[in-house]
């Protein structure tokens, strides 16, 4: 966290209760072990937390994904600096870098996904990693693996899983199919590499097809 960033965070809301509520982020990766728990990088971003209705931006977080975790870094009234793990009594949603999550209670437990589009449709990922024992008899190590994901669309409050440019189709009234169709192939739009911004776009359409 830059000392820029400290200072935002200490003039604009001090140490406020709701923000820094949670417990201390304790997670140490095994010894040996290879790459990271994060979302993207072990460096926090600036971002933002909307908690019990309220918006808290230019704030530094990271996204444990490994242990599905929001963590804040910031400085307490000592200087010390501290990692916490967001409460998520009270958390609605958060911002990371370009990226906006929420943390929806659907089917199961609840989670955090990252939202793309607006409207009656919307693209929502599951981000997840692992942590797997590799190597060869007499030389194991732990490794987390790289970002991985679930893909839904939400409508009507249900999540509908799709990983392929068929699967995604199916899921909408067969009326649209041939409408979505036309738009994915005239767009070029790869539904397991597409930019969430290409993502984003495409399930605009599709909300907005009558």
């Amino acid at each position: 966290m830059s000392q820029d960033s400290v200072k935002v965070l200490d003039r604009v809301y001090g140490l406020d209760q709701t923000l820094c509520n949670g417990k201390k982020y304790i997670y140490k990766p095994p010894p040996g072990s290879r790459g990271h728990q994060y979302f993207l990088s072990p460096a926090y971003s600036t971002g933002s937390v909307t908690l019990k209705g309220k918006c808290y931006q230019d704030i530094s977080l990271n996204y444990d994904l490994l242990n599905q975790q929001l963590l804040l870094h910031y400085t307490d009234e000592t200087g010390a600096m501290n990692i916490l793990e967001v409460s998520k009594a009270w958390l609605k949603s958060f911002s990371l870098g370009d990226k906006n999550f929420e943390f929806l209670n659907l089917e199961q437990e609840p989670r955090f996904f990252q939202t793309l589009g607006e409207g009656t449709a919307r693209i929502l990922y599951y981000w997840r990693k692992t942590l797997n024992v590799e190597g060869s008899i007499g030389s194991f190590y732990l490794t987390f693996s790289a970002p991985e994901r679930n893909s839904y669309v939400l409508m009507g409050g249900q999540l509908k899983p799709f990983s392929t440019k068929r699967s995604l189709i199916k899921l909408f009234d067969p009326g649209h199919r041939s409408e979505i169709k036309s738009y994915l192939r005239k767009n070029k739009v790869k539904v397991k590499k597409a930019s969430d911004q290409v993502m984003a776009k495409m399930i605009t359409f599709i909300g907005n097809l009558k």
